[in-house]
């Protein structure tokens, strides 16, 4: 929420530019289009804000960003002094006003705009900086006061506990080990230990070159026991589906992805960036801390994977956060994880995709692969078979364990493959990729393998095509 306290000619131009992005509430002796502003939703409070009273009646330590902006010195620096002892937390922007450079001496004011140099984009502009301040400091309050309850406990117990935990979600991708690799970076540098931990195994032949080469040190789940721990952060998920292990309490979660049921102390949670891995680049851009060659990498790495190369959900501030990487990162390491060698057993299941594919409406290829131990197989052949000339999207499936592992793939925008696998499977992914995972139920107990390969692809088959829309006789 933010409080902007004096609604004259600059006040009116600042908040016709943050207007329509946060939740506002404006203080001021008089206040002309009141109807107006109530229409926009946003809160007016009538009144002098050099009086406690009108800015507890603002909920004024509730603001996390104050605006102080009148035109009058004296009147600034009292509103400032009264804002500083009811709303400590907050990040305060003040207006200074030339020849009274020493105006808000002694206060805790984060920010002091002139406004004869900077105009209101200027602040605007600032406003977006300070909600990100602000939340960092809310983030490095969080960890400091966990690390101290960990002393404590220490103190009183006779096992010692940890500080910090930064749980991936199962099977995790390089976006997903960036990230907590940045989180235990930023941690670290403010005196709080951090270990990783994740769940599943660690696919995709990339994705353990990176593990390697960048000497990334993770936990398994199964050998950690979450009561060790004093604060549990979640990054990359914000879903109990995706999780290993659900903690009983969850203090930080920080996402891209836009399906959270989990609810922590710290949520940081934006849909319309393309990587987790973009946020926390952002983080240590904003708090000066310079990534070391193995941190760039994985993050640049993150956010390429995770948007397929720029080329999916992309936002600005993935390009942004992407060329500030640029100039840390170790190409020679990154070529290495874009193209580690291929095992044997992934280049026999792109052969048995090629093989066994099955084209339906011109350009669907459907292809099942048989039983196989490398899941990861799968989503490789779906993008291989996607190369084929006139395939516009691709489902290979496969049986690993007592499951059936669908993954997908198109280039058609008519399609979302997330939706689709959703419905059909109660699966998920993004638009052009997505995946799911059924149990393979009855089919269990078929032995004969070419029977059960009959009855597995005619069970996908027809209920993909049902949730496209496309009739059987078409096929």
């Amino acid at each position: 929420m933010i409080t902007v306290i004096g609604y004259g000619t600059f006040g009116k131009k600042v908040v016709n530019l943050i207007k329509n992005k946060e939740s506002i509430t404006i203080i001021d002796v008089k206040i002309d289009d009141i109807d107006d502003l109530l229409k926009e939703g946003i809160k007016v409070i009538v009144g002098d804000a050099t009086d406690e009273n009108v800015l507890k009646k603002a909920k004024i330590d509730k603001a996390d960003i104050v605006l102080i902006l009148t035109n009058n010195p004296e009147i600034n620096r009292k509103i400032a002094e009264n804002v500083c002892k009811l709303s400590p937390k907050s990040y305060k922007i003040a207006r200074a006003i030339p020849g009274y450079h020493e105006i808000y001496m002694g206060l805790n004011i984060d920010k002091v705009i002139n406004i004869l140099e900077s105009g209101a984009k200027d602040i605007a502009k600032e406003v977006e900086s300070a909600k990100l301040k602000r939340k960092l400091m809310n983030l490095k309050y969080l960890l400091l006061e966990g690390m101290k309850k960990c002393i404590n406990e220490k103190e009183n117990e006779e096992e010692s506990k940890r500080p910090l935990l930064i749980l991936t979600h199962i099977n995790p991708d390089p976006d997903a080990i960036a990230s907590a690799m940045a989180l235990k970076t930023i941690s670290e540098r403010w005196g709080v230990e951090a270990e990783i931990a994740y769940g599943g195994s660690i696919g995709y032949d990339e994705n353990k070159a990176m593990i390697n080469l960048l000497g990334i040190n993770l936990l398994n789940i199964e050998n950690v026991n979450l009561n060790d721990y004093c604060i549990i952060a979640v990054v990359d998920t914000s879903t109990s589906k995706q999780l290993p292990v659900l903690p009983p309490k969850i203090d930080i979660i920080i996402d891209h992805h836009n399906n959270s049921d989990l609810t922590a102390e710290y949520v940081d949670i934006r849909p319309k960036v393309g990587a987790t891995s973009t946020i926390l680049t952002q983080y240590l851009m904003e708090l000066n801390i310079e990534p070391s060659r193995n941190l760039a990498t994985a993050l640049f790495y993150g956010i390429q994977s995770d948007t397929d190369y720029f080329k999916r959900e992309t936002s600005k501030l993935d390009f942004e956060a992407a060329a500030y990487l640029q100039s840390y990162i170790d190409a020679t390491l990154l070529n290495m994880i874009e193209n580690p060698e291929i095992s044997t057993e992934v280049m026999e299941v792109l052969a048995r995709a090629i093989m066994n594919r099955k084209v339906v409406k011109g350009n669907i290829a459907l292809s099942y692969v048989g039983e196989i131990s490398n899941r990861d197989a799968l989503p490789k052949a779906a993008d291989f078979l996607l190369k084929m000339e006139g395939i516009s999207t691709t489902f290979v499936f496969g049986i690993v364990g007592d499951e059936i592992h669908i993954s997908a793939r198109t280039k058609d925008l008519r399609l979302n493959l997330g939706e689709i696998l959703n419905k059909a499977f109660g699966g998920g992914g993004h638009q052009t990729a997505a995946a799911a995972k059924i149990p393979l139920g009855i089919f269990k107990a078929v032995s004969d393998k070419e029977a059960l390969r009959k009855l597995v692809e005619e069970a996908i088959r027809t209920k993909l095509l049902e949730v496209i829309g496309i009739k059987e006789e078409e096929k």
